[in-house]
């Protein structure tokens, strides 16, 4: 169940970009990300799946890039749960492969979920926020600028994650 749970997650980040742009180098990307993100669902391998997660937000970034539509923080904020979702399942299911669980720590574990979810959602909201309030003071600055932030956020990002993942905590 929880297979076909990653599996159906991966192919909601893979439609993220070919919603905005179903076009040639997107789609390439995209059915790439498919092609590994499901195998990884399906043998509960954490680095295929993030690897397609991977390849999928370069898909959507590139879509965006090419498009230019108007902000979508609702788009983004789903974007970046389904993200957590996966790789906390795909981790998960491959922690607890085999072994039987009963509906509460099933339960706890999607209450889990949900709270970090959450708290990513208000904090993304928080951001947009922040960022629309400073969208009069960056009209001049640069593209390349407003890319490494951005790239200095997910570098950020991800080293919290493989912190949590890797926690002595994780361990147990």
């Amino acid at each position: 169940m929880m297979r076909l749970a990653a599996v159906a997650l991966v192919g909601i980040l893979v439609a993220f970009p070919l919603a905005v742009l179903p076009a040639a180098p997107v789609t390439w990307l995209a059915a790439a990300a498919l092609v590994i993100g499901s195998a990884g669902a399906l043998i509960l391998a954490v680095p295929l799946v993030t690897a397609a997660a991977s390849l999928a937000l370069v898909a959507y970034a590139l879509a965006l890039a090419i498009v230019r539509p108007a902000p979508d923080p609702v788009g983004a904020i789903t974007l970046g749960a389904a993200l957590v979702l996966l790789l906390a399942l795909v981790h998960f299911a491959g922690r607890v492969d085999g072994a039987a669980l009963g509906p509460s720590v099933i339960a706890v574990q999607v209450r889990q979920w949900l709270l970090v979810v959450a708290i990513g959602v208000l904090a993304a909201a928080a951001l947009a926020g922040a960022g629309t309030a400073l969208a009069v003071t960056l009209e001049g600055v640069t593209l390349p600028l407003v890319v490494v932030a951005a790239t200095l956020g997910a570098v950020l990002t991800m080293a919290g994650v493989i912190a949590l993942v890797t926690s002595s905590r994780a361990g147990r």
